[in-house]
């Protein structure tokens, strides 16, 4: 038995001992995840790129199509988490799917019983990220088309074969449709059927940390603005084009799908609410004010 006196002598000696055990627990960890980690994610990365996207959709006929001729052509797998559509979604997501070539598509049903709730959504998503077996994680809206910048000379999954970080963010320029502008075609892929948009920083872009790694415990918070991670984000930024107002289709979207959809919970938490008090009249006119906008890429 270890007397009073022992005890009180040796004490600051073990907290001393055990300060530097954590100091020298945080520089070691701190040297793998920059230097040791990369490595070895880099070598993975060549040897088995896999790469799943991940998106929730309700009637989506519009984008279904867009979404799967934009991310086909890089990706492994697409999970569609699909509440019951009165569109036709379902249809066109497979057609196109079919059309394309996609090598996997997983459509998860998942319904609302009291409408829209961003509570039951996020659970969904980070339930997939967490059992994903991807190397790579792509969350996104279905009108969210990221892309690696620049747009024209980059190739999605070589940017991904050489990243090593856990997190990446995208830069989304929002785009509207401008008076030069044809009807959007389902049968072409979308990022430059929209290059339009408002020159003004703060309008300009749409930033979210979209893209992910399983394997590092990554979660989104509500809304899939902010994600828990243990290690920095990449220096790599980005980018892609937010679809949300890029034709007069989002008057039923926003009113009809998104605004009058909104579930009793997320009302009460004040998730989405800024839809509560959305109009057909202030959309409309929101278009109307962006039919001149610059071209942004």
């Amino acid at each position: 038995m270890i007397s009073p006196v022992v005890r009180k002598i040796s004490r600051p000696f073990e907290n001393l001992w055990l300060s530097i055990r954590k100091r020298v627990q945080r520089r070691f960890y701190a040297f793998k995840a920059k230097h040791l980690l990369p490595r070895k994610r880099a070598r993975l990365n060549k040897k088995d790129l896999k790469i799943e996207v991940i998106t929730m959709m309700y009637n989506e006929a519009v984008f279904a199509p867009l979404f799967v001729r934009h991310y086909a052509p890089w990706i492994d797998k697409l999970t569609v988490f699909y509440s019951e559509s009165s569109d036709g979604t379902r249809d066109e997501l497979e057609r196109a799917a079919k059309e394309c070539g996609l090598k996997s598509l997983a459509i998860i049903p998942v319904e609302f019983p009291d409408g829209f709730d961003d509570t039951l959504k996020i659970a969904n998503i980070n339930q997939a990220v967490r059992n994903s077996s991807a190397k790579f994680v792509v969350c996104v809206d279905a009108d969210e088309f990221v892309h690696p910048w620049p747009f024209e000379t980059t190739d999605p999954r070589a940017e991904l074969q050489k990243e090593t970080a856990n997190v990446i963010r995208c830069r989304m320029f929002q785009v509207y449709r401008h008076v030069t502008d044809t009807d959007i075609d389902p049968a072409r892929p979308p990022l430059f059927q929209r290059r339009h948009g408002a020159s003004d920083e703060f309008q300009k872009f749409y930033d979210k940390p979209c893209i992910v790694r399983p394997d590092s415990g990554v979660q989104f918070m509500i809304g899939c603005h902010i994600v828990t991670t243990p290690y920095p984000e990449s220096r790599t930024q980005w980018g892609g084009a937010h679809w949300g107002k890029a034709d007069d289709f989002c008057l039923g979207r926003y009113l009809r799908d998104r605004r009058d959809r909104l579930s009793k919970t997320n009302r009460e938490r004040d998730y989405g609410t800024h839809l509560a008090t959305e109009t057909e009249e202030r959309l409309r006119a929101e278009l109307k004010a962006h039919e001149n906008d610059p071209q942004l890429f």
